[in-house]
């Protein structure tokens, strides 16, 4: 049983002859009175009865309909789908990354995509740095959000690169925010508290040369601190683009930092080297939305 079968059974139960089927199918009628011939060799009986102005079904005809019709409509479905999983409109898109760098362009990238490709699957996974290269490797995501540069003893490849500046920031209201310079050392001593995030090795170092051994420190988690400081409570130093809709708003304000280095928190956007010419269409869509939404701080490879 072939679908041009299906199809020429379909059209001659619509059109009411052989004729005009074939018309309507653009081939001969020799050629659709032998499909018909076929079919009903397949399915073991006459579908119509000959003669009169008109076909009609038979009994079998009647019940086999149905039938014909839903596989017929079966693979015009698969057929669509098929051209918009090419088209990338339909498909599955896996993503693992580090719970810190689910804010900011990232969550707007993602809000963006499934707006604009509502059928296809998003999965977005959170876990620490070995846990996402095993989730690479294992073929449980295709994508991997991490701090780079990254030692990995898997092959890697950067599809995107990010710098984000980090800033020190502070509720409007902290005193901190009423001076127009400042230095370092009066961020760290007169935060009230400064709370610490460590981003990387400089930043670690910077702290530790401005903290003395005699004043204590509190070292949290980013989105801890980052919430502290929205309820007025301390400064810290943040990445711009967790903060960026804050400044926007006067949630918070950044703080005049004369002597700040050009700290900045480094990612990328990766996959596995041996997995990057063959992501699928959704997925390199997902890739173009991340890179539109995270211009900004693309880092120039």
């Amino acid at each position: 049983m072939e679908i041009n079968q299906l199809q020429a059974f379909d059209m001659v139960t619509r059109q009411g002859s052989f004729s005009k089927a074939a018309r309507a199918l653009d081939i001969s009628q020799p050629a659709i009175s032998l499909r018909i011939r076929a079919l009903e060799e397949a399915v073991g009986g006459v579908l119509f009865v000959r003669g009169g102005t008109r076909l009609e079904l038979t009994e079998l005809g009647t019940s086999f309909l149905p039938y014909a019709r839903q596989a017929l409509s079966a693979l015009a479905t698969g057929t669509e789908i098929v051209r918009q999983t090419k088209q990338g409109a339909r498909g599955r898109v896996s993503l693992a990354t580090l719970p810190a760098m689910t804010t900011g362009f990232v969550s707007s990238a993602i809000a963006r995509f499934n707006a604009s490709y509502p059928q296809v699957d998003l999965n977005i996974h959170t876990n620490h740095s070995d846990q996402i290269l095993e989730m690479l490797y294992d073929d449980l995501v295709k994508l991997g959000l991490l701090n780079w540069p990254l030692f990995s003893p898997i092959s890697l490849t950067p599809l995107l690169h990010f710098r984000e500046p980090l800033v020190v920031v502070a509720h409007p209201a902290h005193p901190l925010a009423q001076r127009e310079s400042l230095t370092s050392l009066d961020v760290v001593r007169e935060g009230n508290p400064y709370w610490q995030v460590d981003w990387e090795t400089e930043t670690q170092s910077w702290h530790t040369h401005l903290i003395g051994a005699e004043q204590a420190l509190t070292s949290l988690p980013i989105h801890t601190a980052h919430d502290l400081v929205v309820h007025g409570i301390g400064v810290a130093l943040l990445a711009r683009p967790l903060v960026t809709d804050d400044l926007a708003v006067g949630r918070l304000v950044e703080l005049p930092v004369q002597d700040l280095p050009a700290f900045a928190r480094e990612s990328a956007l990766v996959c596995l080297s041996r997995e990057r010419q063959h992501l699928s269409n959704a997925t390199r869509n997902f890739i173009d939305v991340l890179r539109e939404e995270g211009r900004m701080f693309l880092y120039p490879e």
